[in-house]
């Protein structure tokens, strides 16, 4: 790299540096693509302090994705197809799928990201999750979940994951997360601090029958490789807070009111259908 010689600089054509120059800003345009940003809830500690946005915002979106209907305040459209394809690989489409619910043939598929630990998750539950269940219960969607573990080393979230995943290998999942936002509610900040005992409480109060099944589920080498799995390919795509949703092609940051999440959804049904 550096020899003795300097020879006379070479000049370079003014046409070449500026094709180098737009090819480097279409690579770059190209990785931010991909990667959605979602910032943090700034009421609560509940995702890191950045607070980035994703590649394309609403205002981009073309006719055919905003179907002329208004998108909510906080709501991102996606319009890249390669930010696209990194929503649809999150898709599992498993009809026995314990951890999601609704038809895998929906129109709308709702990837959700959430912390065991997380109090904005608990409040979705608690407020949004059951005015959703008509639309779950109509066909029209469904709800993947998936862990993206924040708070693992604060108050061990990923006992609480585990737990969680242990219970839904004997289909009992969903009543795990809702006796775990019950907790949430008497805890008074919604930060659990999660142990075994009181994974076993959970476990017990959502209808666990078999214990000693549920202890070697918990305590599996395969659990706690689905947590950092799921969190893992959370974090590659950029998402960094909790919780956090693709509905389609949309993205929502944060425990938005519940007719954020019905509008998005019937927005984004009324675009499946004319695909």
């Amino acid at each position: 790299m550096s020899d003795s010689v300097n020879p006379a600089p070479i000049k370079k054509k003014p046409a070449a540096i500026v094709i180098l120059t737009l090819l480097a800003i279409s690579v770059l345009v190209l990785v931010f693509s991909i990667a959605y940003y979602l910032g943090s809830d700034k009421s609560t500690a509940s995702s890191s302090t950045d607070t980035p946005v994703a590649s394309q915002s609403d205002r981009g979106a073309d006719a055919s994705e905003r179907q002329s209907d208004q998108l909510p305040q906080g709501v991102t459209a996606v319009t890249e197809e390669q930010g696209k394809k990194v929503i649809k690989s999150f898709y599992r489409n498993d009809e026995a799928d314990p951890r999601a619910i609704g038809d895998p043939k929906a129109p709308v598929t709702m990837i959700q990201f959430s912390d065991f630990s997380c109090p904005m998750c608990y409040q979705y539950e608690s407020a949004v999750f059951p005015k959703l269940k008509p639309y779950i219960d109509n066909g029209t969607l469904r709800i993947e979940f998936n862990n993206l573990s924040i708070f693992a080393s604060q108050y061990h979230s990923d006992l609480g994951a585990a737990g969680s995943i242990a219970a839904s290998k004997q289909g009992k999942f969903w009543e795990y997360l809702l006796n775990a936002t019950k907790l949430a509610a008497q805890d008074g900040n919604g930060h659990i601090s999660w142990n075994k005992q009181l994974v076993t409480q959970v476990a017990q109060a959502s209808g666990v029958s078999d214990l000693a099944r549920f202890n070697q589920d918990f305590a599996a080498a395969e659990t706690a490789a689905t947590i950092e799995n799921e969190s893992s390919h959370a974090h590659a795509v950029g998402l960094s807070g909790t919780p956090a949703f693709f509905i389609n092609n949309y993205v929502i940051t944060g425990a938005l009111p519940a007719d954020s999440f019905i509008q998005t959804i019937e927005i984004a049904a009324k675009t499946a259908k004319t695909r």
